[in-house]
């Protein structure tokens, strides 16, 4: 019996690459799963979606990543999305990855390995059109540069992308959707430079997440969804479709008693019972990746009832109120989930905590169990 545990549904990971393959009218899908899939299971989550036939490929942020799922036999185009050093040039080559660029200097050194090796490199290049993070710059210059790349005789392109910033913002953010409109329209007349200058390539993306749920660039040919495939949301308010979260987090009672009213509840005596309390030991804490600042605030569900979390979190334990709920040891606990009349999303406790959903879902420690399950 595991003491705790993230339970992954394989039919609502599908259930969400469907929606996103109809609100972009069956566009090519690079699935990002970076960060262990953002901490679900990269190997389980390619392999799952692998036989899919929009996805393009998967996009991961490392050379050891890439070569993990290789390894595992997961056979479609791997991207290695990030900066990778020259002393992985070889091996992403050898690998057939998909090696990500953002200057000319790095064309040229993969080049004259692909040469010495009889091989030719697949590059994405990066173009920077707001993110301020990686990319060729939106100027003459680049476009000479990448003219140049192009004529190299041991690479070819794969594909160009690009990201949006603040796509994700508030519905009601003017400012930011203006300027993401205006990033989308200087992306747009980039990609049509490229274009007047023919330049061979197979692919073209800038639409993360937000932007698959907001239709901008929908128009090129993949998407990019990392977060909604996961069933999670970059914003609440992006909510009108009927995206599923794929995981829950759970865990086990593993002791129960009560006390008396004025009885403190963990460290540093942040919490003090009111009345007679009965007290249930949960084997889950900051440890595994349940946030510490949820000390106090936030909600488990037990047999269906919700029971608030009292005291500190500690490193491999939390305790909760289970008054009023009929329970015993080794009973399940939802952390993050859903029970036949309660839920608990990974966004309402990040509201709570004032954390950010993408952190605190790839915090979960590798230590927690992940079980699959269609």
């Amino acid at each position: 019996m595991d003491r705790v545990f993230v339970e992954i549904s394989y039919n609502n990971l599908k259930h969400n690459l469907d929606l996103i393959k109809n609100i972009t009218n069956n566009k090519s899908i690079i699935c990002m799963v970076k960060d262990n899939a953002y901490g679900l299971g990269a190997v389980n989550i390619s392999k799952c979606l692998s036989n899919e036939p929009l996805v393009k490929a998967f996009a991961v942020a490392s050379l050891s990543e890439a070569l993990q799922l290789k390894t595992n036999g997961v056979n479609k185009n791997i991207i290695i999305i990030s900066h990778i050093f020259e002393d992985d040039y070889f091996k992403a080559i050898n690998n057939d990855f998909i090696i990500t660029i953002s200057t000319l200097e790095q064309a040229k050194k993969i080049n004259d390995i692909a040469y010495i090796f009889n091989k030719t490199a697949r590059l994405e290049i990066g173009i920077d059109s707001g993110m301020g993070r990686i990319g060729f710059q939106l100027n003459n210059d680049s476009l000479d540069k990448i003219k140049e790349i192009s004529n190299f005789k041991n690479v070819s392109i794969f594909g160009f992308f690009s990201h949006f910033p603040v796509a994700d913002c508030s519905l009601n953010d003017l400012e930011n959707i203006k300027w993401t409109d205006e990033q989308e329209k200087r992306f747009d007349k980039f990609i049509d430079e490229i274009n007047s200058i023919n330049i061979s390539y197979e692919d073209i993306s800038i639409s993360n997440s937000a932007g698959i749920l907001t239709k901008r660039g929908t128009k090129y040919s993949s998407v990019r969804p990392g977060i909604i495939l996961y069933g999670i949301l970059p914003n609440n308010e992006l909510n009108k479709y009927d995206f599923k979260p794929i995981m829950q987090l759970k865990s086990r009672i593993i002791h129960i008693k009560e006390v008396e009213k004025n009885t403190y509840i963990s460290y540093g005596k942040t919490y003090i019972t009111k009345d007679k309390t009965k007290i249930a030991t949960i084997s889950c804490g900051y440890g595994d990746g349940y946030p510490r600042s949820a000390s106090n605030k936030s909600f488990v569900i037990i047999n269906d009832k919700k029971c608030r979390v009292v005291g500190r979190i500690t490193m491999d334990m939390l305790m909760v109120d289970v008054t009023d709920v009929d329970c015993s040891v080794e009973d399940e606990v939802i952390l993050i989930g859903n029970s036949k009349n309660e839920n608990i999303t990974l966004n309402e406790l990040c509201e709570i905590t004032k954390e950010f959903n993408y952190e605190l879902l790839t915090h979960i420690n590798p230590r927690v169990k992940r079980v699959y399950k269609d």
